[in-house]
């Protein structure tokens, strides 16, 4: 040991601890940008002094945080995905759903972190080496990223999602059941069955330029401001400057920020994918592989960087989070009408809708962090699961898509 590097006392390794979990926790209870360190201290039951004398801001406390706890959690979960893309079974793909089941604390905040790395320079000079070291480590040394690889990322980026969404609403342990079958059936697919398909340009652009009305500009700007600084950062103000107005004319229109993202995010969501009138081919071939495909986008990096940091924001705001469920709402709401159709069938339809929403949504977010995604072939993951959806998920597919075909032209959707 260095001369000048003294041995910290077992006080001090006490207090270190007390701090990390108390981190945590004020991690998951007001979000990365609200955490303090005179919360932390409190939470810990130190003083504001011992807490200052340990760290010098908050970053700094960010910092060690990922290094010293959340980092090896967000490894561990990457190389779970990454075994049962390579050797898949019973046991690989189970020890996924077993990491999902026994999710701790310090899973939910890892995924925090490396989603809002990306802004935050000194934290982010720390996760990038996990990005580069794992999630690029293919990505960025081969132009034929290997099936394993593809499959194994996807699944990584599926359970970001599932983390953050069982964080709010609890484990569905009969959805968990539902998918791992899926899963398994998915990784199993030999990848030299898995011909390529025909996919147009990344040119669904979802995001709409800014229109004449203040409602569009505002929308736009906001989706901007959110994107790039987070929610709890977009004042009021930047997105007025952004929307060449002044904060009173928001006010008029929005009485509150929350307000204004919230009909900023239902903008967004009038994507194509997202519409019951275009769900009814999500099964045709190659119609998922786009979905991923579009999704990492540089095209789409505004929507991307907007839905990630509004989910993100979800978390501490009831509203935004009912926002984003009302979205599930007009796919789940046919899901009763349909006739002839078992109970059992009609619970495996609103999971394969959750799934694969999960998957797109899933990618998108990894996508603001690992730029290089764009070179996945997410064919070799989406078309075994297609494949598998159809055959275990819901095998009488062809009468429900066309029912629901049916309720669309009736009720106009």
């Amino acid at each position: 040991m260095p001369r000048n590097q003294r041995a910290r006392s077992s006080r001090a390794l006490a207090n270190d601890e007390a701090i990390r979990e108390a981190g945590v926790a004020e991690v998951l209870r007001v979000g990365v940008d609200h955490v303090s360190l005179r919360d932390v201290g409190h939470r810990a039951g130190l003083t504001h002094g011992a807490t200052y004398a340990r760290y010098e801001d908050v970053d700094e406390l960010l910092v060690d945080l990922w290094n010293s706890v959340l980092c090896a959690r967000a490894i561990l979960m990457f190389e779970l995905c990454m075994t049962a893309a390579e050797r898949p079974d019973l046991t690989t793909v189970g020890a996924i759903f077993g990491f999902l089941r026994d999710t701790t604390p310090e899973d939910v905040a890892s995924i925090q972190l490396l989603l809002t790395a990306r802004r935050i320079p000194t934290l982010h000079e720390e996760v990038e080496p996990f990005i580069h070291n794992y999630l690029e480590r293919e990505l960025c040394s081969s132009p034929d990223v290997s099936a394993s690889h593809t499959r194994g990322i996807t699944i990584f980026a599926m359970m970001v999602v599932q983390i953050i969404a069982d964080a709010q609403f609890g484990f569905d342990q009969n959805y968990q059941a539902v998918l791992e079958t899926l899963l398994l059936e998915t990784l199993t697919t030999d990848p030299s069955d898995i011909a390529d398909v025909p996919l147009h340009d990344r040119d669904d652009r979802i995001v709409l330029a800014p229109g004449d009305d203040l409602r569009t500009e505002l929308a736009h700007a906001t989706f901007g401001v959110v994107g790039k600084s987070g929610y709890t950062r977009a004042t009021i103000s930047r997105i007025a400057r952004r929307a060449n107005c002044s904060p009173g004319a928001i006010y008029k229109l929005y009485p509150s920020k929350e307000d204004l993202v919230i009909a900023a995010f239902h903008d967004l969501m009038r994507a194509r994918w997202m519409r019951v009138s275009n769900f009814v081919d999500v099964l045709e071939e190659g119609s998922i592989t786009q979905l991923l495909y579009s999704a990492t986008s540089s095209t789409n990096s505004v929507r991307q960087s907007f839905t990630l940091e509004t989910a993100l924001a979800s978390a501490q705001s009831e509203r935004l989070r009912l926002a984003i469920l009302s979205q599930l709402s007009e796919l789940q709401a046919l899901i009763p009408l349909l006739t002839n159709i078992s109970d059992d069938e009609r619970e495996r339809l609103g999971y394969l809708i959750r799934s694969i929403m999960f998957i797109t949504i899933g990618v998108t977010f990894l996508s603001t962090v690992v730029g290089s995604m764009q070179a996945t072939n997410f064919n070799q993951f989406a078309e075994p699961f297609r494949r598998a959806i159809l055959k275990d998920g819901v095998p009488t597919w062809s009468e429900m898509s066309r029912q629901i075909l049916e309720l669309i032209n009736r009720r106009g959707y």
